[in-house]
């Protein structure tokens, strides 16, 4: 009902020659996926998915949701925030959507956490919109699962813990997605250039919940550190983004500069990536178990996960910024 009421306002507001709240610019329509000769490469069938996200501290969650919203294999049913000032982050998250054009995804935040830093926040400051739900995250995957059933790709990019809360409340709706595409975890490589792993953000921040995923039979793709660490975002990339000059690439702007820091590392955007072009990584599936640190460990028996533990960042920017930037 939402989405009606939200359409009926949006088409009674442009009969009386007044913009529907809030404002803003003209939303932009997604580009046309382009193959490598230029011709227009048709996709019959959309990847659905979720995106849970803790948007508002890194600045790769944003960078993430772009490359969803301008992915058109890519059709984005629902938004979840974790961690932190949830509330504060489903507020960011709807209106990147909203500028960017896609008023109708819904967007639910999980419970909230400890406090963190969250000065892109500030972007979103007052903003409403009918697509942010009343309801919880989990209550949001639930309802979207069982719309969808085996046809649902989770992308989570943030600590596990609404995923691990979907999981534990409902077993049987969790073991209808038909995947988990993450950003978490090491096997060989640390931050920046370090070569031995290191107890990842997203994991370490709640291993738990880590834990429960990796042990719940849902098949899993991995972007570890090991495959998104070095893929820092450079000052020509950064430049041809900030000067496109589309809704979407403005908003981008204005949330790295509240993020105030020097070169973003698009750790994030390579599980959306891997949706669409699985061959920007070399992947091998392996059998990984989480410990109570939030070290991610390969062990023996069955795989449960296809991990990607090596990619090309010039290739990977060259497909990130051919949608985002083009």
């Amino acid at each position: 009902m939402w989405r009606w009421a939200l359409l009926m306002g949006t088409v009674l507001a442009g009969a009386m020659d007044v913009a529907p709240p809030p404002a803003g610019r003209a939303p932009e329509a997604p580009p046309q996926a382009i193959g490598t000769a230029g011709e227009e490469r048709k996709t019959n069938f959309l990847t659905p998915i979720l995106l849970d996200t803790d948007i508002g501290t890194d600045i790769d969650d944003a960078f993430a949701l772009a490359l969803v919203m301008r992915s058109p294999e890519l059709e984005l049913v629902g938004v979840t925030t974790v961690s932190g000032d949830t509330a504060a982050r489903a507020r960011l998250a709807a209106k990147l959507l909203w500028e960017s054009g896609s008023q109708f995804v819904p967007v639910a935040a999980g419970k909230p956490g400890k406090p963190l830093p969250q000065e892109q926040a500030r972007w979103a400051d007052g903003f409403s919109s009918p697509q942010i739900q009343q309801e919880s995250a989990v209550d949001l995957l639930k309802a979207e699962i069982e719309r969808r059933p085996g046809r649902i790709t989770l992308v989570a990019v943030g600590p596990l813990t609404n995923v691990a809360e979907l999981i534990d409340r409902e077993p049987a709706t969790a073991s209808k997605l038909k995947r988990i595409a993450l950003m978490g975890g090491s096997i060989a490589h640390g931050y920046g250039q370090a070569l031995e792993p290191a107890a990842e953000y997203n994991i370490a921040s709640d291993p738990k919940a880590a834990q429960a995923v990796f042990s719940s039979g849902i098949p899993i793709l991995m972007a570890p550190l090991d495959a998104t660490a070095m893929l820092e975002m450079g000052p020509a990339a950064r430049q041809r983004v900030f000067t496109h000059l589309t809704t979407l690439t403005d908003s981008l702007t204005i949330l790295y500069h509240l993020w105030n820091k020097p070169a973003p590392i698009l750790f994030d955007p390579m599980a959306v990536a891997l949706l669409i072009e699985p061959d920007l990584c070399e992947t091998k599936d392996l059998a990984i178990r989480v410990d109570a640190k939030g070290f991610t460990r390969v062990g023996r028996g069955k795989p449960n996960a296809t991990v990607a533990l090596k990619t090309n960042p010039r290739r990977f920017f060259g497909f990130y910024l051919g949608r985002v930037a083009p």
